[in-house]
């Protein structure tokens, strides 16, 4: 039994009134009677543990050994399965080369109560890739976290302390492209002056432009077809515009998506669980 146990053995038991009371007293401060049940003081220490809760712990579980509350699982067991948000928190964006998830403030509701987390933002994502945010909270504590992303789903379960935020795909790249030339026909054909790396269906705004192009064209976004990796048309008659000269830009249009749920509710979001987007 450990040095300040509530009784230990020594070199003699109590032998007089005072030092049966002095006993008597420590046992009491350490065990009281409620009603049928004694109640161990909460702080009695098990095994080798400095300081193990006691009344924490009962409050846990029920009379016949049941788990009474969701904390007395792993989060990544309570997190991941037993809860749901109060909102989708996941909005991702891009710009010419990197990709940002945004994380808005939410809730996260068990049954014994509601954990809340702080805002944040995870930078420097590769666009057009799912990736699945989780936070390390081991013992429920919300406020301010640091979000991770990962493409590997599996990473959401490799420790016992996270809670599964969502799965999200980031949206493509804004780049740009010069343009290097231009049809006056229907439709208008641009050229580029490297490979614009787009595909068909992608939005594209226009910018300085020379001429009856710029006129009709610039500041405008427009549907693009892809012919090659240098060249792209957009549904514009253009047949009785002047002959193109020199300068232009096209830069694809990035549209901010919003993701799949967390928690209780990601788990059973198909879609992005998978990994495959909706």
């Amino acid at each position: 039994m450990p040095a300040n146990g509530i009784a230990r053995v020594g070199t003699s038991m109590p032998t007089n009134t005072r030092e049966w009371e002095r006993f008597l007293r420590r046992l009491n401060e350490t065990i009281a009677d409620e009603g049928e049940r004694a109640v161990i003081n909460a702080l009695t220490t098990i095994a080798t543990r400095s300081g193990t809760n006691i009344d924490t712990l009962l409050s846990y579980l029920t009379d016949d050994g049941r788990a009474e509350d969701q904390r007395f699982l792993p989060q990544v067991n309570a997190g991941g399965a037993l809860s749901l948000q109060n909102v989708n928190p996941l909005v991702a964006s891009a710009d010419a080369t990197n990709a940002t998830i945004s994380i808005a403030a939410h809730t996260l509701q068990y049954g014994f109560g509601t954990v809340s987390y702080n805002s944040g933002t995870i930078l420097g994502l590769a666009p057009s890739t799912t990736y699945f945010v989780y936070v390390d909270d081991p013992d429920y504590e919300g406020g301010a976290v640091t979000y991770l992303a990962t493409t590997n789903r599996q990473n959401v379960t490799a420790g016992n302390g996270r809670y599964f935020v969502g799965a999200i795909e980031t949206a493509i790249s804004a780049n740009s492209a010069a343009i290097t030339a231009a049809t006056s026909a229907n439709p208008i054909v641009f050229t580029t002056g490297t490979n614009h790396g787009w595909t068909t269906g992608d939005e594209v705004t226009l910018s300085a432009l020379p001429g009856d192009f710029g006129t009709n064209l610039n500041g405008n976004d427009y549907l693009i077809t892809v012919i090659s990796p240098t060249t792209f048309s957009i549904p514009v008659d253009g047949s009785l515009y002047v002959a193109y000269t020199t300068g232009g830009l096209a830069t694809r249009v990035s549209q901010a998506l919003s993701g799949g749920a967390g928690g209780g509710g990601g788990w059973v979001d198909d879609p992005y669980y998978s990994g495959q987007t909706p």
